[in-house]
């Protein structure tokens, strides 16, 4: 088979070789959040991680889509989902410009690597005891369905690849 039709939507994909690469696209999505480090954001900006993101997206569409062919099912669904999931990346892009743009912060003297490590744990532990403390009044009620709103696209993506990998080949 030529290169150029690895890429390709045309074709069809059995179940084990479709399992092994969402899996291998899964590892590539959690390892390209590392191109969201401060380091990489101020020596390159965004573009690293919105191309890597593009990447994963047309990847994932394409084993989806072949998937689904070889269960005789149309690529509609799997088109939805990869645009709902880069929609999500697109407002996560915009709140990191936001949170990383040199203007949004005045700059304090003396802030190292150390403090942010501490600042950041401690908002993952504020945010996990409000998440999961029973009764935390409004504000808790609207901040679990905002942080499930952020994890949809995800989950929702996650399911679809278990549902269209389990489903039946056509002969």
């Amino acid at each position: 088979m030529p290169l150029w039709r690895h890429g390709s939507v045309e074709g069809w994909l059995a179940p084990r070789p479709f399992a092994l690469g969402v899996f291998a696209v899964w590892i590539a999505g959690i390892a390209s959040q590392l191109l969201l480090t401060g380091d990489v954001i101020a020596r390159a900006g965004l573009w690293p991680f919105i191309i890597a993101q593009a990447a994963l997206i047309a990847v994932w569409l394409v084993l989806h889509v072949r998937r689904l062919r070889d269960a005789g099912q149309g690529p509609a669904a799997a088109i939805g989902i990869a645009l709902i999931y880069g929609l999500s990346i697109g407002l996560l892009l915009m709140l990191v410009a936001f949170f990383t743009h040199p203007d949004s912060v005045a700059p304090r003297g003396g802030e190292g690597p150390a403090s942010n490590a501490v600042i950041g744990t401690l908002l993952v532990v504020f945010l996990f005891n409000i998440v999961f403390t029973p009764d935390f009044g409004v504000f808790s009620t609207i901040l679990k369905g905002l942080i499930l709103i952020a994890f949809m696209p995800a989950a929702i993506s996650l399911i679809f690849s278990v549902r269209t990998g389990l489903r039946k080949r056509v002969p």
